[in-house]
Parts: C-alpha cells; structure tokens; sequence
C-alpha cells in the first residue's frame, strides 16, 4: 500500500523497487481502522461530562487499540445534564473537526432517556422520560448537529410518532432496552427505525406471552423480530459475557457481514483497575475477571446485571473470530464498514480505497491488534 500525505495513494499486489512511502506487511492483516458507534468512556472519565480533557483521554485510549472512529455516547440522565453534556460534547467536535485531530468523531450517539422501565439495565430509572417531542427538540438542538443515533423502546406511549420526528431531523434510530412485542417492532421499522443496540441485552427474547386468543403463545420479542426482519441492522457486544459466543456466530450466519455490528460498548471504567465506580451516570463493579456489574442491581431479581462492557473494539474483533467462529475479514467488516453504512457515513470513515485518509489497522491471524495508522503514521 502506497501512502502519500496521510491519505492512501494506491494499493498493489507488486513491491516497488523504492519502498519510501509504502508499507509493506506480508505476515499480518491490513484492515481499515474500526468504527465504534458505542463508546461511553475509559479510564474511569465519561463522555457525560463537561470536561473536554476527559474527553480527549477517552478518545486517545480507544484510538490506541483500533478504533480510529466512534460516537461518543451519552446515556440516560436527567434532561439538565444531557443538554450540558450535549451542548459540551458538540462544541469538542467541532474543534476536532477544526484541529483535523485524531480519531474521527463523527457525532453522538443517545441511548435513552426514552427508553422501557422494565428494560432500564444500569440506566438511572428516575431518569427515564415517555416519548417527548419537545424534549426531542431540546436535545437535538443541545447536539449542534451531532446527534447521529438515538436508542428508545418502540412499544412506549407515542414512540413511533417520535421515531418519525427524529428520523425527519436526520437521526438514525435505533430500537433498544425495550419489551416491545413482535409487531410494535414492526410498526417502529415502518415508522423509520433501522436497528437494534446491543442485540440480546436489555431487550427480550423469544418467549411465551398471552396473546390475543387467550393463551400463552409465541412471542419474537426485539431479539426475534431482528433476526426475521430483513431490513434491521443490530449492533452486539462481543465481550464473552454480554452474549454467548456461540449465539454471536448464529445471529452473524442468520444476519450476515452487512446485518450485524460489533461494538464494545465500552463503559466509562474501560481501562480501569477493579474496583467499584461512580461515574457518568453509571454505578459499577469492575470485576477482575474481565467485566462490570451495576450497582444498581435488579429490581425484580436483586441479582446484579452488566453495566457495559469493560473491552475496546478491537478485542471484540479478536473474540468474534476466536470464540465465536466469525471469519477475520467478516468481524473487521462488522466493526469498520457496516456500522458507518448503517448511519449512512462516508466510506472515507473506513476506507482501504485511493484517497481516503489512512487510519488503518494491522492484526495478526489469530486477530490480535498488532498496530494503529493513524493518518498514515504509526500511533501504536
């Protein structure tokens, strides 16, 4: 691969006699850098802040480990705090933008406050607000034009006539944390909606419900009713704990390269030593063993669930192939190309073509990170 001024010149299957400006790696995979539409933070810092240099940390570590793409998410809070972090997180964008800086930020991505009190996982509960176009409004403006994904449940009060409204605005919405039935998640995709977050988390699968004829019937749940319709995309976390592996590769076989996400839905204790947090919305146990519970715990069960995940993009890459049978050059697809056409993104974002900017990534067979291009200079 020929580079030239931080972007790619040209590929070629021939070495070149002069090598000045050309990288060559015969033993290792070179994939375009990853686009992670998930990432709430690292290091213990979160993007539900007003401090632009957590900000920037959080940015840095992913970079380093491949991703060179991601929508700095926000999760449920009260509507105070998410226009403070919305307006704050917007004005850092687009000084990134102005400073050309590295990894590319391309917008936001909310999740909640609209989302089912029954699915609220490690949400702040009291935080949780019905469909609200107003409030829609409100936040959208906050974002400056950043705002490029929201999560909500489909089966509240008024979501469907919400999914229109953020849809017309230019939002990608995406169903998530929701009980939504079979049908209510039809009626979401007609109303616009194009995916799932976090397929298998927060969301039910298929199981028994009364029905209409007045026994307990089948029900595909968000999880049945993404594997039947074509047309949704679904993001998974690929950290061994949030999904079994063995169910990531059956939904990649159902689904395909262009169906499924890989996202790490880092939380905001990615990076950091165990030990429990209070951080960005979120209250958690980061666990040794390699995840993060909340705090907050169950309310139905008292068992705790997960609270994100503690990985990066790129070990989700590695797992996908290693434990959940997914070939190399499909989990970099799901991690790279297919989250940027599902928001309707510039291939520029995750591009091996002549003129895009080199953020590229290069693996081992195994999938392991070996190194980070970051506009065509060696980050790590």
């Amino acid at each position: 691969m020929h580079l030239s001024s931080g972007r790619i010149a040209g590929i070629t299957g021939e070495r070149p006699a002069d090598m000045t400006g050309w990288l060559d790696v015969p033993e290792l995979i070179l994939a375009p850098g990853l686009f992670d539409i998930q990432v709430n933070g690292a290091l213990g810092h979160s993007f539900q802040s007003t401090d632009a240099a957590h900000f920037e940390t959080i940015a840095d570590f992913h970079a380093r480990r491949a991703t060179t793409a991601l929508l700095a998410t926000l999760v449920t809070a009260p509507e105070p705090v998410l226009i403070e972090s919305l307006r704050c997180l917007a004005a850092w964008i687009r000084d990134r933008r102005a400073r050309d800086a590295f990894p590319t930020i391309p917008g936001i991505h909310l999740e909640g406050p609209f989302l089912s009190p029954e699915r609220s996982g490690a949400h702040d509960p009291t935080a949780l607000r019905t469909p609200d176009p107003d409030l829609a409004d409100r936040l959208i403006e906050a974002a400056g034009g950043a705002l490029k994904l929201v999560t909500l449940a489909p089966e509240l009060p008024g979501a469907l006539d919400l999914i229109r409204h953020f849809v017309a605005r230019g939002v990608v919405v995406s169903i998530g944390h929701s009980a939504a039935r079979y049908d209510e998640v039809r009626a979401a995709v007609d109303a616009g909606a194009s995916m799932v977050t976090h397929v298998g988390n927060a969301s039910d699968w298929p199981q028994r419900k009364p029905n209409e004829y007045g026994f307990s019937g089948s029900e595909p749940g968000v999880v049945g009713a993404f594997l039947a319709v074509p047309a949704l995309r679904g993001s998974v976390v690929a950290d061994g704990f949030h999904l079994h592996p063995a169910l990531i590769g059956a939904i990649h076989t159902v689904k395909g390269d262009d169906g499924l996400i890989l996202t790490s839905d880092a939380s905001t204790v990615t990076g950091a030593p165990p030990g429990d947090y209070i951080t960005g919305g979120l209250h958690a146990r980061v666990d040794p063993r390699g995840f993060a519970t909340s705090l907050r715990g169950n309310p139905s069960t008292g068992v705790p669930g997960l609270a994100g995940s503690i990985i990066t993009l790129s070990d989700a890459v590695a797992l996908a192939h290693s434990r959940c049978g997914i070939p190399i050059a499909s989990a970099l697809t799901m991690a790279s190309t297919t989250p940027a056409r599902a928001l309707g993104m510039t291939s520029e974002i995750t591009s091996l073509e002549a003129g895009a900017v080199a953020n590229l990534v290069l693996l081992n067979s195994g999938g392991s990170l070996v190194s980070v291009i970051a506009r065509g200079a060696v980050l790590s």
